[in-house]
């Protein structure tokens, strides 16, 4: 028989809505206010996903910093489908004004907006003149024609064209660009933690977490890191990053992505290099080697020699095996053979198989091949969860964390598998 998952995660088309992209945006940017020209339950998912953000983070034994800003919604009805809704939106930015005195308001369009054409530009114009708040809109509807990222980036260049001005640059000053859980999240942090091992201070993270006062700092910055990850994410928040070194003149940092020890080595060498501090760079490689040094003499009693099978079924695009491949090799686990899944066509397996035959000169077999691979092992790191309730899973992220804490709780995760009583069961790291 062959290798059964739980279920299969395909991205061959993503689809998703523009509103929550302008929303988390902007959500913790003290003095805005976001205003979905939309019926109710568009601004309640809004919402459900900020929770959902705030329960992750807690889980973590971490706390959000700031509360989100304002979430409003004009809650079109039936009759505004057929009439127009611009009245009902005009009435809601006049709420939304006298009752938050925003520094900015920003309004998101839902299909049903873009379907009907509802002129909100206008209305947004004939408001910003009458109060003299800034108003910005965006021309991306829910799901019409767009999806999260157009919101999100539409909304940001917004931002950058009307706050951010040429100004007096701060020495020694970083901002980062993306999520990522927000300065409170563990991506976040650690780039923290290795720039002030550089000498230099973070002063903001944009968009989304800074003040509406603080968006001058923006160009103050000498640097800028940004925190992507792969696909539509760094695309954007690179063209970002371009556009402030090509109107401020900040030096950047992108392309880097420091999952697991290699390329976190390669990214502290790549923050040395934009900084002109080569030398401390060599110093902080050895305090991180150190201190991975440090974990590796507690876990390799415990992981040394174990049987290992590694599962793969995401495509090159969200998953790269390089860095697994090193844990493993790290921590001296005997991995007896790689699993490719069923869950590709033709040219997604092959493009993981070339790059997992250059990493690793293991045995690839396929889910046919490989059960009594699984029923052997010690223990199965997998892509997707397996329906075989014996064996010991370590359920790998879609979104790793980064640079030595991030390959330390991979490690530990393994390692306290490996010492748990129970033979099987599922472990999310």
């Amino acid at each position: 028989m062959a290798i059964k998952t739980r279920r299969f995660y395909s991205a061959r088309k993503s689809c998703s809505c523009s509103m929550p992209g302008v929303w988390r945006a902007v959500a913790y940017m003290d003095g805005a206010v976001v205003v979905f020209h939309s019926p109710r339950a568009c601004a309640h998912v809004a919402r459900t996903m900020d929770i959902n953000s705030q329960y992750r983070t807690l889980s973590e034994n971490e706390r959000e910093q700031w509360g989100s800003v304002p979430l409003l919604s004009s809650q079109m009805q039936e009759k505004d489908a057929i009439f127009g809704g611009v009245a009902r939106l005009e009435k809601c930015l006049r709420f939304a004004i006298e009752t938050y005195k925003p520094k900015c308001l920003m309004i998101a369009n839902s299909c049903v907006a873009g379907v009907i054409g509802d002129d909100v530009e206008s209305v947004a114009r004939e408001v910003e003149e009458e109060y003299n708040v800034p108003i910005l809109t965006v021309e991306c509807c829910g799901f019409l024609g767009a999806e999260y990222y157009d919101g999100y980036f539409e909304i940001t260049q917004k931002l950058l064209e009307r706050f951010v001005k040429p100004c007096t640059k701060q020495k020694d000053s970083v901002l980062l660009l993306g999520d990522n859980g927000g300065p409170w999240g563990h991506y976040a942090k650690e780039v923290t933690r290795i720039l002030q091992e550089f000498g230099v201070e973070v002063i903001g993270q944009f968009p989304g977490y800074m003040a509406m006062d603080e968006l001058e700092k923006v160009a103050a910055a000498e640097y800028a890191v940004v925190l992507g990850g792969r696909g539509q994410t760094h695309i954007g928040l690179r063209k970002v990053a371009e556009q402030l070194q090509e109107k401020y003149g900040t030096h950047y940092l992108a392309d880097i992505y420091p999952v697991g020890w290699q390329e976190t080595q390669d990214w502290i060498i790549s923050i040395g290099r934009m900084l002109g501090r080569e030398q401390l760079a060599e110093q902080v490689l050895k305090l991180e080697q150190q201190r991975l040094s440090e974990q590796l003499q507690r876990f390799l009693p415990v992981t040394e020699g174990k049987k290992t099978v590694l599962c793969i079924g995401r495509i090159l695009r969200y998953f790269h095996p390089g860095n697994i491949l090193q844990t493993i090799r790290l921590l001296r686990l005997n991995l007896t053979g790689i699993i490719l899944l069923d869950s590709y066509d033709g040219d997604e397996r092959e493009a993981m198989l070339k790059v997992v035959q250059e990493k690793s000169d293991v045995p690839v077999y396929t889910t046919a091949e490989g059960e009594k691979l699984v029923a052997e092992a010690d223990i199965v790191l997998t892509t997707h969860e397996l329906q075989n309730k014996e064996a010991r899973q370590i359920f790998l992220p879609m979104l790793p964390q980064v640079a030595i804490a991030g390959e330390v709780k991979m490690m530990q995760g393994i390692y306290q598998s490996l010492c748990s009583r129970l033979k099987g069961g599922v472990r999310y790291v």
